[in-house]
């Protein structure tokens, strides 16, 4: 595997390659070939999915300054370096289904950053920097361990699908609000008791999911006609309109046409409970990925 693995990289040095393939490759370091001499100053995607990394070298952005997309999804990776700030070309970065406890501020700097997946970790927070990627358009922070997401949150104003599934989140920020661009949010399986008040009343918002949220009672009426995954909730099939005083408008579960249930019907594996307790968390739980904008 040794040999196999420095004739790829001796190739893609050869021949000038921009994309290069390590997944699969149970590696527990970075390979140093990439980081000799001068590195690899044209390769702009580099893919090493499903190894046994736990952490990047801190020279990474000097040897490989030109990445565009960045795919270490399904690592041991528990330290990001500061230097990740570095890859100020970077757009896509997944750090899916690693052992991340802390992402550094330094991320904050990756302003060409488009797409960042950080799912399946143990999160318990998010900088506030995260609100200095203007150009992000995709945000999945879904299966952490978060209680609240940053309020500066809404400076991200190329936002346009926000995932935080199966986290801990009781409230979101009435600043989501603000952004212009969202057109899908989903929240489902969390521990919240109601929603922005606000929330919704951008045209841009299409889609949005709160399914297995059990103390959810009430939707904002500014999501009337929105298409709302609710189930597992305590929202009734119709809620009165009261929007002077509760904020809440009709929502009828019964309301979506066939493809949009079945959107909704599919956003949750099966085996999501009704019920969750807000006070613990277990170990996480091996799921299938879901929220894929770029298939590898």
């Amino acid at each position: 595997m040794a040999s196999e693995l420095r004739a790829a990289i001796f190739i893609a040095k050869q021949e000038r390659h921009k994309n290069l393939f390590l997944n699969y490759r149970n590696l527990s370091n970075f390979p140093v070939e990439l980081l000799k001499d001068e590195g690899m100053q044209f390769l702009e995607r580099l893919f090493m999915k499903r190894n046994s990394l736990t952490t990047l070298p801190e020279n990474l952005a000097q040897k490989l300054p030109n990445l565009i997309e960045l795919y270490l999804h399904s690592n041991n990776i528990a330290i990001i370096p500061q230097a990740i700030g570095d890859l100020v070309k970077l757009q896509s970065l997944d750090l899916s289904d690693n052992a991340l406890q802390i992402i550094c501020p330094e991320i904050g700097q990756l302003r060409s950053l488009r797409h960042l997946r950080l799912a399946n970790n143990q999160l318990k927070f998010l900088p506030q920097e995260l609100g200095d990627l203007r150009e992000l358009e995709t945000l999945d922070v879904s299966m952490n361990l978060l209680r609240t997401l940053p309020e500066r949150l809404h400076q991200c104003l190329s936002l346009q699908c926000l995932t935080a599934d199966r986290n801990l989140l009781q409230c979101l920020p009435r600043q989501l609000c603000l952004l212009p661009d969202l057109n899908e949010l989903s929240m489902a399986a969390n521990c919240l008791t109601s929603l922005p008040l606000d929330l919704g009343r951008s045209m841009e918002l299409q889609f949005v999911f709160v399914d297995n949220n059990a103390q959810l009672k009430a939707l904002p009426s500014y999501l009337y006609n929105k298409v709302i995954g609710c189930s597992g909730c305590e929202v009734p099939d119709f809620i009165p309109v009261a929007q002077e005083s509760a904020g809440c408008g009709p929502v009828a579960s019964g309301s979506l046409s066939p493809l949009q249930s079945a959107h909704v019907h599919h956003r949750l594996p099966q085996t999501v409970p009704a019920q969750r307790d807000c006070t613990r968390r277990g170990p996480q739980e091996n799921h299938s990925e879901f929220h894929s904008v770029l298939l590898l």
